[in-house]
């Protein structure tokens, strides 16, 4: 399979990349590190994402460029980090038009359904450490920038090596980082430490509204829209604040329900060891990873928060 993808990208001239709506830096960094060793080839590549983009994106410099078609036609379309087409937005419509072949790289294994012509979808951290291997056969040139866009996508994904990881997710990074001749802080403090006031304030806010269930076993954090308006961010701001609960030693399931202004809310699921976040995420129509899950719920407030708390411990096997 993954000989069938280099073939593919070799014999293509004009290539769309598309990631997934609600963009991670996995999403992201793949797009990018993917998007610079084809153009180095001499490919034209156009990058696809319906998503904004979170503050600290600042750290891949200029991304004018995304969503701007330079091509009328497409030889092959390539979905990263997507399980689903759904997961496409609003280019689920026209990603396969006039496109000769279609691929998806993806690690959401439990999730993917296999939804282009090529699937190569394994068991990984994240999309950057899968496509790592795709880009070592191809022997490209691993500059700076693309072990910088790679390991950005493997640290993200992991909650900075904090989950769903192996073996091989620590060779991958020790490779770019030797290959890349640069110091993890390079990626880590414009990521993790350059946050402005306004998140900051909402994380403060989120330690404030932590609610426990299932004798602190179960913790959630709700914020209606409101609270993202008077702070002038958005749901795409807030990647870390699933994992503040999980600090502490009794929790073992969190939950992060944000409403957005279309009448749905985000909702992220983080869990310890073996306590599957996937599981109670598939109850509501969505998916991801055994610590790592999410899913969208329209409904009221009260009634959404009602329906997660419940939902989860039915799930779980746990007392309220």
């Amino acid at each position: 399979m993954k000989n069938r993808i280099i073939e593919c990208l070799l014999n293509s001239e004009n290539v769309a990349i598309y990631a997934h709506i609600n963009i991670d830096c996995d999403g992201m960094g793949s797009s990018l590190a993917l998007k610079e060793v084809l153009e180095s080839l001499g490919k034209k590549v156009d990058v696809f994402i319906n998503s904004n983009f979170p503050d600290n994106f600042t750290f891949y410099g200029n991304l004018d460029f995304v969503n701007k078609k330079s091509c009328k036609n497409y030889d092959t379309a390539i979905c990263l980090d997507m399980p689903n087409e759904s997961r496409l937005g609003k280019y689920k419509y026209t990603y396969r038009k006039g496109v000769k072949q279609t691929i998806c790289i993806d690690h959401h294994y439990l999730a993917n359904e296999k939804f282009c012509k090529i699937n190569y979808v394994k068991q990984a951290s994240s999309t950057a450490e899968i496509l790592f291997f795709i880009l070592k056969d191809m022997k490209i040139n691993f500059t700076n920038s693309i072990c910088k866009y790679l390991i950005s996508g493997i640290i993200t994904d992991t909650g900075k090596f904090s989950h769903s990881i192996s073996n091989s997710t620590f060779y991958v990074v020790s490779k770019l980082l030797k290959l890349g001749k640069f110091s993890m802080e390079e990626i880590t403090t414009p990521l993790f430490m350059s946050m402005k006031y306004e998140i900051f304030s909402m994380m403060q806010l989120a330690y404030q509204k932590i609610e426990f269930y299932s004798d602190k076993k179960l913790a959630i954090i709700m914020f209606n829209h409101n609270e993202f308006k008077e702070r002038n961010i958005t749901l795409d701001d807030l990647d870390a604040f699933p994992d503040i609960p999980l600090q502490l030693e009794s929790v073992k399931f969190a939950i992060l329900a944000s409403e957005d202004d279309k009448g749905y809310f985000r909702v992220s699921f983080r869990s310890k060891g073996n306590v599957s976040a996937a599981e109670v995420a598939k109850t509501f129509g969505g998916g991801g990873h055994l610590n790592a899950s999410g899913c969208k719920i329209f409904g009221e407030f009260d009634e959404v928060k009602e329906l997660l708390i419940n939902n989860t411990i039915q799930t779980l096997g746990w007392e309220r």
